[in-house]
């Protein structure tokens, strides 16, 4: 078998560049000192299979994940509280991190017998491959989370581990390793090709874990010496390259946030390599995409050196871990840029202690975040031993600048060298790990944060739905519902130093449009919120539905010293009533009425979650509408306590607040002496300011008054000293847009194409079988053929819809929460879930129901106390299925006034022998958005798109039964 390189590697010169006395040589010498414990000692290779739940892997007390230690099956640390775990639960989640753990201790393995020859390396790689090949059959494909996976729950975790099998025994074949031929066969044979199989029948999309899968696959087919399904796999239209195209944007960040950047970046690495390894390049205008990846997600650090916590990414990740610093290392190797070195120098500073071995524990590339730590390149990883520059990086400085990333949505005006942060959110919604938080504002001064992005928990907890509300965020919501799945468009930007501005638009819902202006100057800014109906939104039924009847709440800081006026009083507040939309998270909620301007001494967070300095910003605001201020206790960012977060909320269909923040400089005195504010359009404080609408009189220290406004152009503010007069004219507007990436585009309603297509006549009666079928990781064959009937039929003024499913029946215990993870119990039982339809192209109607004897449990999926209907259940003879029937009078349903109506209906199997569901039939047909990804029901749960529905013809002659 021919050897097809995974690496551009000249693995004699590495072997000079890296010897004794060079500046790797030191990692070197790190990798092979971790390593000792395994060259005689058992592997950390888990019998079981490794298994997600809601408990696994986390403190039960602080929620924060527990440390991983290989030589520890069985007892789990947390860090914060020094107290072990124990449980199968947390053994299962060890699991997952013993497999990555040892495929990546093969490569390190490898590295080293390539590069300094010593045997017993290369005996202890070849010990690692062979174990796993002869186990890999034994581990079960099944009750799997996402995507088909024997070791794990998710296929790209596999992916992943795949990876680094191939790496580990290409590295011995490049050296001539001694035992690598006869293992390699074996490997190739028993797990390689049977793992790159499996990996290839599930694809993602766009997803960020699609790029290590297409990465995996290509790997393999380069190790088993398949060139011609390396190229046809490359050169797919859903291939990798096809993946850097559409998920890059032209900034060079990934579209879903700067923590899957970090993740999907570091898969390119591998792929990147690969294809230079293959004698392949990119196009020039995407090599230089995947260039700037290196760079661009350090460009919105925060002054406290973390990562901003926005979309879907963990909180308050420092950038001082090994992982980084060999990120750079890796950037700057592919090419040099002064930004990377800046990185370095001050990674590698020794402001700090050394006291991490996180490397020593480390998982191949799913991450686990540690604290931060003093730094050096004997702290990298056999990437970098191989693949970085030989020499250390020149050293250099960069100063953190303001920046404008208009796709990513990342805007960010700096103050006072970098210690001063404002952010407004926008761009790109992120798909399915946005967040709802378009026009979010973010505040930081050095390490307090007064305006934070909480980032997300854990994945599988209740509290996933809070980080994932707009109320979480300083966004805008309407009427208590988090915000429609969308974009905010940048609509201007300029940054002069000393003065600057922000300004971006975005749909928030009930047929609203929201603007949002941030002007940001030396110890102050400025915001402007102004909200009305959305010119953009035809005269469709939400439009002319939509009333006067609008509140706009916004949350604008978090715990207060003191508030003007203070005269709180208990209230409630439900929210629209969803659990996504935040307000079921609430508690000890309490309002008070707002007239003229509302003053906020407002207490910062540090990142631990620890208050910081009491006094040291200042939150003044005022609207043109009524208006009430909440105040309420709710979740803390993860792994943080609880909080106390403030609200306003505006009332009526148009309007404007005006808020201004004002903060200590760095000599710790106020910048700001007075501050008035007038939110009236047309008003303008004192008459000084040419412009449309002056909102802002503020007077600074050195007695200079600044009056801010909106001009045509843009923004304009006066300047009045004690004897001179000037001005300045923010300008910076922008006309470019940007297409939707992946799921953005209107996925949570009724597509044109069900919206024209011709209405089903009732009665309807259809048997639901493979056309229909949703599966896991069997296919509809391959789990016994299931298959329903189902029959909708008008009787007598009611629409009857009977279910009869031939799957078994399996029923969750009452009162039992699900222990898997975040969902309903009931989604991993057989049941039906039901959907009418809304005019305005939404879900109006849905329910979960399971059998229960001969009743039917039914849960509300949508919000409201719209009537349930008349349900009934019996079980077919032999336990060979069931049957249930409902039955709604046509008044209850939101029939349109053509008399047709949107339906759906899925059925849920599951078999005895497993922990999750494995597969749904689907009344509408099996989903098709990706040839693979949409025939497939993992992380569905009791959700279902409107944009796959069908269309009943109810007659307008029974419109009046």
């Amino acid at each position: 078998m021919k050897r097809l390189p995974l690496l551009p590697l000249d693995l004699h010169a590495r072997r000079r560049e890296t010897a004794v006395g060079s500046s790797l040589a030191p990692t070197i010498q790190g990798l092979a000192a971790e390593l000792e414990p395994l060259l005689l000692g058992e592997l950390p290779i888990p019998r079981q299979k490794a298994r997600l739940t809601r408990a696994g892997g986390r403190c039960p007390v602080h929620g924060v994940l527990l440390e991983f230690d290989p030589r520890s099956p069985h007892a789990h640390r947390c860090k914060r509280c020094d107290r072990a775990y124990t449980g199968v639960e947390h053994d299962d989640w060890w699991a997952m991190g013993a497999q990555l753990y040892t495929a990546e201790r093969a490569v390190h393995a490898a590295t080293l017998y390539a590069l300094r020859g010593e045997p017993k390396h290369a005996a202890l790689a070849v010990r690692i491959l062979s174990e796993l090949a002869d186990r890999y059959g034994q581990w079960p494909n099944r009750d799997n989370v996402l995507g088909p996976t024997r070791p794990f729950f998710s296929t790209y975790l596999e992916s992943i581990w795949l990876l680094n099998i191939c790496h580990a025994l290409d590295l011995l074949d490049a050296a001539i390793a001694p035992g690598a031929g006869p293992v390699g066969a074996r490997l190739r044979e028993q797990l390689i090709a049977p793992s790159a199989a499996l990996i290839a029948s599930f694809h993602e999309a766009t997803s960020n874990r699609q790029v290590w899968n297409e990465v995996a696959v290509l790997s393999a087919f380069r190790v088993l010496d398949d060139q011609r399904a390396f190229q046809r796999r490359l050169e797919a239209s859903d291939g990798l390259l096809k993946l850097m195209e559409q998920g890059l944007l032209a900034d060079g960040s990934w579209y879903e946030g700067e923590n899957y950047h970090f993740f999907a970046h570091r898969a390119l690495w591998y792929g990147m390599q690969l294809l230079a390894a293959a004698g392949l390049s990119l196009p020039a205008a995407l090599g230089d995409r995947y260039a700037s990846g290196f760079v661009t997600p350090f460009l919105g650090l925060l002054p406290d050196e973390t990562i901003p916590s926005r979309r879907d990414s963990p909180y308050a990740v420092s950038i001082r871990q090994w992982r980084f610093a060999e990120w750079c290392e890796l950037g700057h190797a592919h090419r040099a840029d002064p930004r990377l070195a800046g990185l370095l120098s001050r990674l590698y500073d020794g402001s700090l202690t050394h006291h991490s071995n996180a490397r020593a524990r480390s998982t191949a590339d799913a991450e686990r975040n540690e604290g931060p730590s003093a730094l050096s390149r004997a702290d990298l990883s056999w990437r970098s031993v191989l693949m970085a520059s030989a020499q250390p990086v020149p050293a250099a400085s960069v100063a953190p600048a303001s920046v404008v990333l208009p796709s990513q949505g990342l805007a960010v005006l700096r103050r006072e060298h970098g210690q001063v942060y404002v952010a407004l959110e926008g761009g790109h919604s992120g798909s399915g790990h946005g967040h709802p938080d378009r026009l979010a504002l973010t505040l930081h001064t050095g390490p307090e944060r007064w305006l934070q992005d909480p980032g997300t928990g854990s994945y599988v907890e209740r509290t996933l739905y809070w980080y994932r509300s707009t109320l979480a965020h300083h966004a805008p919501l309407v009427n208590g519902g988090s915000q429609p799945t969308g974009s905010a468009t940048l609509v201007a930007f300029e940054d002069r130093g000393g003065m600057g501005w922000i300004q971006k638009r975005a749909s928030i819902g009930q047929g609203l449009r929201a603007t949002r202006t941030i002007v940001v100057c030396e110890g102050y800014c400025v915001d402007l919120l102004e909200w009305g109906r959305d010119p953009a939104v035809a005269e469709s039924a939400s439009a002319a539905a939509a009333s006067d009847d609008i509140t706009i709440t916004l949350p604008v800081c978090g715990d207060a010293l003191r508030t003007t006026p203070f005269a709180f009083a208990p209230t409630l507040r439900p929210g629209a009533g969803g659990l996504e939309d935040g307000f079921d998270f609430l508690h000890h909620v309490e309002s008070v009425a707002i007239e003229g301007t509302a003053v906020i001494d407002a207490i910062a967070v540090t990142a631990s979650g620890a208050p910081g300095h009491r006094a040291n910003a200042q939150l003044l605001f005022a609207a043109n509408v009524p208006t009430t201020l909440i105040r309420a206790r709710t979740p803390g960012a993860p792994g943080c306590n609880e909080t106390v977060r403030h609200a306003v909320e505006l009332h009526g269909p148009t309007g404007r607040l005006v808020s201004v923040w004002h903060w200590k400089t760095s000599e710790e005195h106020p910048a700001v002496h007075r501050v008035l504010l007038d939110a009236r359009s047309g008003a303008a404080p004192g008459g000084e300011a040419p412009g449309e609408s002056p909102v802002a009189r503020i007077t600074t220290a050195d007695g200079t008054t600044a009056v801010h406004g909106p001009a045509p152009h843009g923004w304009h503010i006066e300047l009045l000293a004690r004897h001179a007069r000037s001005s300045v004219d923010l300008e910076g507007l922008v006309t470019d847009s940007f297409a939707p990436i992946g799921a953005e585009a209107n996925a949570d309603r009724i597509d044109a194409a069900v919206a024209s297509a011709t209405p089903l006549s009732l009665p309807l009666h259809m048997i639901l079988g493979e056309a229909h079928y949703l599966r896991t990781e069997q296919s509809w064959n391959e789990a016994g053929s299931p298959t329903a009937t189902v029959h909708v039929a008008l009787v007598e003024g009611r629409v009857h819809v009977e279910v009869v499913a031939h799957t078994g029946v399996v029923v969750p215990p009452d009162g039992v929460d699900n222990p898997l993870d975040n969902e309903r119990a009931q989604v991993n039982a057989d049941g039906v879930q039901w959907y009418w339809g809304t005019t305005d192209g939404r879900w109006g109607q849905a329910a979960l129901c399971t059998p229960s004897g001969s009743t039917v449990l039914m849960t509300r999926l949508v919000p409201g106390d719209w009537p349930l209907p008349e349900a009934a259940c019996t079980a077919l003879a032999d336990d060979r299925g069931w049957r249930v029937r409902f039955e709604w009078k046509l008044a209850d349903l939101p029939i349109a006034s053509d008399g047709t109506i949107t339906f759906d209906l899925v059925v849920n199997e599951r078999p005895a022998n497993r922990i999750r569901r494995r597969g749904q039939l689907l009344l509408s047909g099996r989903l098709a958005a990706h040839p693979s990804a949409g025939a497939y029901a993992y992380l569905r749960g009791d959700r279902h798109s409107p944009a796959h529905s069908l269309r009943l013809r109810i007659g307008t002659q029974l419109l009046g039964h």
